[in-house]
């Protein structure tokens, strides 16, 4: 009988949880144990930075990992926790997790690296802007993305994340993340050109060009007519595809929660 995306979930942050009043940043090597894993390695990785191998010793429902970190990623920084964190998500993932996508991997990375309790709470006080992001990724050591998915999971706003990335002077989509339950508009397909989705007027290519944050209301293309976004872009370097890509994050904000 294979697990639920929800079930998996709730399996991290049951896993992930932390003292009350314990501060970030938290290390997911505090989760090495509950996921099975019994060897951490630092080894050359080719393609992630991070993987898991299943060890000798296990059983099918109680599996034993080893756990290896590429040797040029230092300890304990955003970029060492990520990886570890995702590596630890394929453990969980591993025990028949029926439509395991690179989202749910993403989102169950979040859980463990970003337990929900002390983020919720930091993220109430935090400005929903770039800066405000970043502020909270330093606070807890963790990826931006990983960072956007639990601050979108956590209910203090309702919105999307995505990125867009120039490749060959055309912005495409090549990330994205909603809230709970927000379906995204067909024009914000993986892979889709900016133009699909906004129109050319967009601040977005504003951002590419001169590299400074902008934020105000989108026009968006959807199925049923335009909508208008309250949208805040900001320049981000993105590393993919041999090396580093100027790539624009945009937050959309639809609703500020409570």
């Amino acid at each position: 009988m294979g697990t639920s995306a929800a079930q998996v979930l709730r399996r991290a942050r049951e896993l992930a949880r932390v003292p009350v009043g314990a501060s970030p940043p938290f290390a997911p090597e505090r989760c090495f144990a509950p996921c099975g894993v019994v060897r951490l390695r630092r080894v050359p990785v080719q393609d992630v930075a991070a993987q898991v191998e299943r060890a000798p010793g296990g059983t099918a429902s109680r599996p034993r990992w080893i756990l290896s970190v590429d040797r040029r990623v230092p300890p304990h920084t955003p970029q060492w926790n990520g990886a570890v964190a995702a590596a630890l998500a394929r453990t969980l993932l591993s025990r028949g997790v029926h439509d395991a996508s690179g989202e749910l991997l993403e989102a169950v990375a979040a859980e463990l690296l970003l337990p929900m309790r002390p983020f919720r709470l930091a993220a109430r006080l935090t400005d929903l802007t770039m800066d405000g992001l970043r502020d909270l990724a330093s606070r807890f050591s963790a990826p931006i993305r990983l960072t956007i998915r639990q601050w979108l999971r956590s209910g203090t706003w309702r919105g999307y994340a995505f990125l867009w990335r120039a490749e060959h002077g055309v912005p495409v989509l090549r990330w994205r993340a909603a809230s709970p339950g927000e379906r995204f508009p067909a024009g914000a397909a993986l892979g889709a050109r900016a133009a699909e989705l906004l129109t050319t007027s967009s601040r977005l290519y504003e951002t590419l060009r001169d590299g400074g944050p902008a934020h105000g209301v989108e026009e968006v293309r959807d199925q049923t007519g335009p909508v208008w976004w309250f949208t805040r872009f900001g320049l981000v370097r993105e590393d993919a595809g041999g090396g580093p890509h100027r790539a624009v994050l945009a937050l959309v904000v639809l609703d500020r929660g409570r």
